[in-house]
């Protein structure tokens, strides 16, 4: 179970690490950690860096685990929520408004024919 909530984002945050430092894209983030997508395909699992998360907001940490250029960041400390909340998609966003939903606004999903366990 994980401690804190995490947002799904579509931003670009600075990283640093010990060998390397350039943009990554920052997938999700929480006020623990974010998952970011690294360049870097050499840095390990336990790895320190730094996310930049915007201008005066330095988050040192370290990588948790990786797939491929993938990587898991846990936070030394932890985010305050309300810094987390503003990375999160906004729900005036439009890139999914026009989306079917059922009558509690949970968007609806289109079942696959194929796949395990499929009977049809």
């Amino acid at each position: 179970m994980r401690s804190y909530n995490r947002f799904t984002t579509d931003h670009t945050v600075h990283f640093e690490t010990e060998n390397q430092s350039g943009s990554a894209a920052l997938y999700n983030l929480s006020s623990g950690g974010c998952m970011i997508e690294l360049s870097d395909t050499e840095a390990e699992e336990g790895a320190p860096l730094i996310v930049t998360l915007k201008e005066g907001v330095e988050m040192p940490g370290h990588i948790v685990w990786r797939i491929g250029k993938n990587a898991g960041i846990k936070f030394e400390m932890p985010l305050h929520t309300k810094v987390v909340e503003t990375f999160g998609y906004d729900e005036d966003e439009v890139f999914d408004r026009n989306d079917p939903r059922d009558r509690f606004g949970i968007p609806l999903v289109e079942t696959r024919k194929t796949g395990s366990g499929y009977m049809g």
